[in-house]
């Protein structure tokens, strides 16, 4: 690149360390050139989320919790206040050539208000649709006034964005169908960094006939995730399996009710003894983790949302060859097909169950899936998406 080096501005309301969506895209950068500062919430220990002297990262003083309904709305209102300071004082040092807002919210958007009409152009990356996540938390239908709402905000943050990143197909045809020229909108997926996530012999430590056998579950945990089928499913898999335990590990410190829910329900069915949960781990402990499991669990039910969201987790499971039992949803049977992963009824107990005891019972049929899924994941790799976001950050900042 000649001339100054483009420096960009992404904004999450996530802890950026732990956040692979949001790192991949800023090391990316850097290492092509570009200079990368980010506006993100504090770690629980405020300890410092980047040694990247290229990135400057600027945590503003709120830290992730899991809220629910208006306390939630608050924490929001909080992160766009203080971000939309952050943006203006940052902006005053160094003038970007981009601004790229990570949602959820979308109204992230307007922490650069001043920005936008100052020439600069705005990035509206849409990791979940707004109006379909807001029906699957609160199990309520489309025609709600709060997802009405949730639908008129999002229109506004798109035309008030340049330009749009989504992270599935279906997330696009729903922008779409709601009005947002196709033009507009770019997919990138959410597939694998895999610097990190490539090998499971190399990071292997266990002996397969060491006794255990671990459950893996990774990420949040909220309703519709369904981790509550799995701790259901426990008392009849330990009949079956011994040594099994269910590993958690959380994606923030402070998982909130769903969790505690979780936690009374294992203790009431007599398995709180192999029900494990942990707080979050820096992102590059993760692939080790995976390498340690005996199977990996996406327990999702299935609605509206979940049925078209990509959780960055399944396919870094199938870059670390873990195999998984996974709810039956549409963008898993799209993207792997029954071959590759072990389907079960979103929200069947017994299925659950039935499922893990048949995989403990054949390794081969574990090695098969494993082997299946990586065989179709090594075309699903950041690399091959990364391009596609570095030529329409050129095209944006004018250098394409």
């Amino acid at each position: 690149m000649n001339g100054t080096k483009p420096r960009i501005l992404m904004l999450t309301n996530s802890v950026y360390s732990r956040d692979i969506r949001v790192r991949r895209y800023a090391e990316y950068l850097v290492n092509d050139g570009y200079l990368v500062d980010i506006i993100c919430l504090a770690s629980e220990d405020d300890a410092p989320q980047s040694e990247d002297i290229r990135i400057g990262v600027y945590p503003v003083p709120m830290k992730r919790r899991r809220r629910e309904k208006i306390r939630h709305l608050i924490d929001w209102g909080m992160s766009i206040i203080l971000m939309s300071w952050y943006v203006n004082t940052l902006d005053l040092e160094h003038k970007y050539s981009l601004i790229h807002i990570h949602n959820m919210p979308d109204v992230l958007v307007f922490c650069a208000t001043i920005q936008k009409f100052g020439g600069t152009p705005i990035l509206l990356n849409v990791h979940d649709t707004v109006p379909e996540i807001t029906q699957s938390k609160l199990r309520i239908g489309p025609n709600h006034p709060i997802v009405k709402i949730q639908c008129i905000l999002e229109k506004i943050c798109v035309r008030f964005s340049a330009h749009i990143i989504t992270a599935t197909e279906s997330f696009k045809r729903k922008l779409v169908e709601r009005g947002t020229p196709e033009e507009k909108i770019t997919v990138v997926t959410n597939f694998p960094d895999e610097r990190l996530f490539n090998s499971r012999e190399s990071l292997r430590c266990r002996r397969d006939d060491d006794g255990a056998f671990i459950l893996l579950y990774v990420g949040t945990v909220a309703l519709r995730y369904g981790l509550q089928t799995v701790v259901e499913a426990l008392p009849s898999i330990r009949e079956e399996i011994p040594g099994v335990k269910l590993q958690v590990f959380t994606k923030i410190k402070g998982e909130g009710k769903a969790l505690s829910d979780c936690v009374k329900l294992a203790m009431d069915l007599g398995v709180g003894d192999i029900f494990e949960v942990n707080d979050p781990v820096p992102l590059e402990r993760m692939p080790y983790i995976m390498a340690n499991a005996d199977i990996g669990l996406y327990p999702a039910l299935k609605d509206c949302h979940m049925d078209n969201a990509l959780s960055l987790k399944i396919p870094e499971m199938v870059n670390m060859e873990l195999p998984i039992v996974a709810s039956k949803i549409s963008v898993l049977e799209e993207l792997y097909g029954s071959d590759s992963i072990a389907f079960v009824e979103s929200g069947v107990v017994e299925d659950l169950a039935l499922k893990i005891v048949e995989l403990y019972k054949c390794p081969e049929k574990r090695r098969l899936y494993a082997m299946n899924a990586k065989a179709k994941g090594s075309k699903m790799l950041w690399k091959d998406q990364y391009p596609i976001y570095l030529r329409l950050v050129k095209k944006m900042i004018g250098r394409g």
